[in-house]
């Protein structure tokens, strides 16, 4: 494990993990899913590296063909575990599943440009963080949206689990697949332009509630 990945982890979890003896109710929950999505980065940084060693792929192809997998994977496991242990209401649901891919993508930016060999200029930050923040956040959402259904027709749980994590595995796919071409502007936007949907979604479940 890279000492500044995990300098980094606990610079930010620590006052997270403090937080949480201090909050109560759905706001501990929240921060404890967001705690989640950087125990997660954290993993998959490990475990992507490793795997990547033992495989005869350069990086460009590994991020493109097989990080989208693995970390959605990852990334989807709190949200199934809290569905159907505690079946939440659907609001919760989802800001949980938002929140674990920002947590995320918190870290996984600290991660990529803290450790920058070169000056990151600000807009370079301000794109990464927009786009990747999102991207991660959507990707998981889809997730979370999904599970609010599957829970409750249980003979869905086999194939809609899968549908779920192939939607967001294909999106980070696409995502990663544009920002390392020639096409990156248009996966910097991909994210945003998603975004928009789920905002609308977030306010017609607050409705519903």
């Amino acid at each position: 494990m890279g000492n500044l990945n995990l300098i980094l982890f606990i610079s930010f979890a620590a006052p997270l993990l403090m937080t949480l003896f201090v909050c109560r109710g759905k706001a501990r929950t929240l921060l404890f899913f967001l705690f989640l999505g950087t125990v997660v980065c954290l993993f998959c940084g490990e475990f992507n590296a490793i795997v990547l060693n033992l495989l005869p792929f350069d990086r460009k192809y590994f991020t493109s063909n097989f990080t989208p997998l693995f970390e959605e994977v990852f990334k989807a496991l709190p949200i199934l575990v809290y569905a159907f242990l505690f079946k939440p209401k659907r609001r919760t649901l989802l800001e949980c599943s938002l929140l674990v891919g920002v947590g995320f993508a918190i870290l996984e930016n600290a991660f990529i440009l803290g450790g920058s060999s070169w000056t990151v200029p600000v807009s370079a930050a301000l794109i990464r963080g927009f786009g990747a923040g999102m991207m991660h956040g959507v990707a998981t959402l889809a997730v979370g949206y999904g599970m609010t259904f599957v829970h409750i027709r249980r003979k869905l749980f086999y194939t809609g689990t899968m549908a779920l994590l192939s939607v967001a595995t294909i999106y980070h796919a696409i995502y990663n697949t544009l920002v390392q071409s020639d096409h990156q502007l248009v996966g910097f936007v991909l994210p945003v332009a998603t975004f928009v949907p789920v905002l609308i979604l977030l306010k017609k479940s607050e409705k519903a509630e």
